[in-house]
C-alpha cells in the first residue's frame, strides 16, 4: 500500500503538469483559429472599406457636377455588393453582429438614393458609414484576439494607419467635390485645410518614405490647386492623386495585418 501511495505521490504532480500543458496548447490552438478567422474578416473588410471610401469621393464629385463618374459609381456598387456577400459567407459571427447589420442597412439606403440627395449630406452619411466600418474592424480585432500575440505598439500602428487613410479619404472626397463644382467656398476651404493639417501632423508616424512622397504631393496640390477661388485641377486628376496616397498607406496596413499571422506563432 505504501508503494501505491508513493507512486501516486510521484504521478499526480506529473499528471497535473501534463494537464496544464494540454490546456495551454488547446488554448493556443483555439486562439490561433480565432486569429486566422479574424484576419480573413479584416482582409475582406479592408477591401470593402476602400471601395466605400471611393464611392464617397466619386458620388461627391457626381453631385457637384462631374457626370462622367456615373458609370464608375455603378461599377463600384457592383463590387461592393459582391464583397458584402463574401463577408456574410465567412461565418455566423458576422451574420449575427448588430453593428454589421446596421452597416448593411445604412449602405443599402445610401447606395440607392445618393443620386437624388444633396452633396454635403451625401458626404456626411458616407463619413458616418465609414466610421462605423472602422469601429466594426476594431470589434473584429477584439473578438478574434488579433492583438493577443502582438506588442501594444504594433497594434496601435495598424489602427493608426486606418485613421490616417480615412483622413486622406475625406480630403479626397471634399476636394473632388470642390474641383467638380469649380469653386471653393470659405467653409470648404476651412475643412480642407483642417484635413490637410491633420494629415501633415502624422509626418514620420509609421509611414514609409514612399507613402510620404505621395502624400506630400497631395498636400501641395490641395494648397495650390484646390483651396483657391477657382481650382486648377480636374476631378479625375485630383481623385487619382489622392487615391495613390491612400493606397500607399493601405499597403502598409496590409503589411502590418499580414505580420499578425506570425506574431508569437
Amino acid at each position: 500500500m505504501a508503494d501505491v501511495f508513493s507512486l501516486l505521490f510521484i504521478l499526480l504532480p506529473l499528471i497535473f503538469i501534463a494537464f496544464i500543458f494540454y490546456c495551454l496548447h488547446r488554448r493556443r490552438v483555439i486562439v490561433g483559429r480565432l486569429v486566422d478567422q479574424g484576419l480573413n474578416y479584416v482582409r475582406v473588410m479592408r477591401t470593402l472599406l476602400t471601395h466605400v471610401q471611393q464611392h464617397r469621393g466619386l458620388t461627391t464629385g457626381f453631385l457637384n457636377g462631374n457626370q462622367d463618374a456615373k458609370a464608375e459609381i455603378q461599377a463600384l456598387q457592383n463590387k461592393i455588393r459582391k464583397e458584402i456577400v463574401e463577408v456574410n459567407n465567412l461565418g455566423v459571427w458576422v451574420q449575427a453582429n448588430e453593428k454589421w447589420r446596421s452597416i448593411l442597412d445604412h449602405w443599402s439606403r445610401l447606395s440607392s438614393h445618393y443620386a437624388s440627395g444633396e452633396a454635403m449630406n451625401n458626404l456626411k452619411q458616407h463619413n458616418q458609414l465609414i466610421a462605423n466600418i472602422l469601429y466594426f474592424i476594431e470589434d473584429i480585432a477584439d473578438a478574434h484576439h488579433l492583438d493577443s500575440k502582438a506588442p501594444a505598439a504594433f497594434a496601435h500602428q495598424w489602427r493608426s494607419l486606418l485613421f490616417i487613410a480615412e483622413s486622406i479619404g475625406q480630403a479626397r472626397a471634399l476636394g473632388t467635390g470642390v474641383v467638380a463644382k469649380g469653386e471653393c467656398s470659405s467653409v470648404l476651404r476651412i475643412q480642407l485645410n483642417h484635413l490637410r493639417n491633420k494629415i501633415a501632423s502624422h509626418t514620420g508616424e509609421y509611414l514609409s518614405p514612399q507613402a510620404w512622397a505621395e502624400i506630400e504631393q497631395l498636400l501641395h496640390c490641395i494648397e495650390t490647386d484646390v483651396v483657391i477661388d477657382q481650382p486648377t485641377i480636374s476631378p479625375k486628376a485630383y481623385f487619382q492623386l489622392a487615391t495613390r496616397s491612400l493606397e500607399r498607406v493601405m499597403e502598409q496596413f496590409d503589411q502590418y495585418i499580414e505580420g499578425l499571422r506570425y506574431q508569437g506563432r
